[in-house]
């Protein structure tokens, strides 16, 4: 299903960053099949929280350490760790973990109250805190007992796969659940290959009984007009009246198309949907794709030839038609070869369906295959219930459709 990423504050620290990406890359090795929320940075009552990873088993906090050796600490008294430079001596960990925890605790029974009272606060006692050095660090067993304290624990990228396995809240977290979680701590999703923002339209936000004031505007001009057609000898009165309203709501046609009846994605969902392939590739050690509008043209009219011509294949089984003999109408050269991933669903376009197509993708071995390819760019695009990936791959040329087992989804 992929990660997505969440913030309160930028990372201010290289390490941390590191860390991150450690752990973004463990998570997506745990739960290939599960939506996982990564939040970071998350301001709280008593300081900063590095790391929380959302799973359908629940939140789990993560306290970055930049150490790498051997940790000595209890619940009470000096921590420190034994390092090859020396020793780091270090503030009470598991106070702060559990002061951190109490925060974060805080926060998520508002919520739980608000949204999803079923959970139950005794269930978010059982959020975990736990402290997370670098590799081969160790912390000697007997310093705690982790049967008393369950919510504790000091683990590094070794030993936190097997630890996440065995996270039982007593709850399940949904989708639209970690949602509200990230909507409420006012959080920030971002691309955490390219550190920018991820800016997204909330289809639940209040619109009023018409929608937005453009719309409004809209409705009303298309009224105007229609009486106009409709009862003679008033065309010219309300021609003025039309052409205003239209003004002021901008183009009737761009405004209802916008936010009315968009059915194709727009280079802007293009370069969001291409932002989340990337955290995937960079998760699987494959290096960021660049948008292309070249791409994003092409990829836009083989969506749109298959949603015309009622097909889902690399091949228009009338015209003949592929990616790569359609390529150097949009500017890209004979030299360059294009490889193409395909996904429909009968229901024809949502708002993120782009994202929905990636993670329909990623869950089948040959799309997942092409996805990770050596491209230097690509885009995705939607048309109807339609889409295309293309990878540009300037290490093979030709002009040749795609041929092989296509390994594509069609979902109702």
């Amino acid at each position: 299903m992929g990660i997505r990423f969440f913030r309160g504050q930028k990372t201010k620290f290289e390490h941390e960053h590191h860390q991150q990406k450690e752990i973004a890359r463990i998570v997506a090795k745990e739960f290939p099949d599960e939506p996982v929320y990564l939040l970071t940075n998350i301001l709280v009552a008593n300081g900063e929280l590095d790391c929380v990873i959302l799973t359908r088993n629940g939140p789990l906090i993560l306290d970055l350490k930049a150490f790498s050796g051997t940790v000595h600490g209890s619940e009470n008294g000096k921590w420190q760790v034994e390092t090859k430079d020396g020793v780091h001596l270090l503030p009470n960990l598991f106070i702060q973990s559990k002061i951190h925890r109490q925060d974060f605790i805080d926060k998520m029974i508002m919520v739980c109250r608000a949204h999803f009272p079923h959970i139950g606060e005794i269930n978010l006692k059982k959020i975990g805190s736990w402290v997370y050095f670098c590799k081969e660090s160790v912390y000697p067993p007997g310093q705690i007992d982790f049967r008393r304290v369950k919510w504790f624990r000091v683990v590094t990228a070794e030993s936190l796969p097997e630890k996440l396995r065995f996270i039982d809240s007593g709850y399940t977290l949904r989708p639209e659940d970690m949602d509200v979680i990230v909507a409420d701590l006012h959080l920030q999703e971002y691309s955490f290959s390219t550190d920018k923002e991820i800016k997204r339209i909330d289809p639940d936000k209040p619109v009023g009984i018409l929608g937005t004031v453009r719309r409004k505007i809209v409705v009303v001009a298309i009224i105007i007009i229609a009486l106009a057609l409709i009862i003679p000898g008033i065309n010219l009165m309300v021609t003025d009246t039309a052409t205003g309203a239209v003004n002021a709501g901008g183009s009737l046609l761009q405004t209802v198309s916008k936010d009315t009846l968009k059915s194709t994605s727009r280079p802007s969902d293009s370069s969001d949907a291409l932002a989340y392939l990337n955290q995937f590739r960079e998760l699987n050690g494959k290096k960021p794709l660049y948008f292309d509008g070249r791409l994003y043209n092409l990829s836009l009219v083989r969506a749109r030839d298959m949603q015309q011509y009622e097909y889902l294949a690399y091949v228009n089984p009338k015209t003949g038609t592929c990616a790569n003999t359609l390529k150097t109408l949009y500017g890209i050269s004979s030299d360059e070869n294009v490889v193409e991933n395909a996904y429909g669903q009968w229901n024809g376009y949502s708002r993120g369906i782009e994202r929905q197509a990636i993670d329909s993708w990623v869950q089948e071995p040959g799309n997942k295959n092409q996805l990770l390819g050596n491209y230097s760019a690509g885009a995705v695009s939607c048309s109807g219930g339609y889409c295309t990936f293309l990878g540009l791959n300037n290490d093979r040329t030709g002009n040749e459709c795609q041929t092989g087992p296509a390994g594509m989804n069609m979902t109702s």
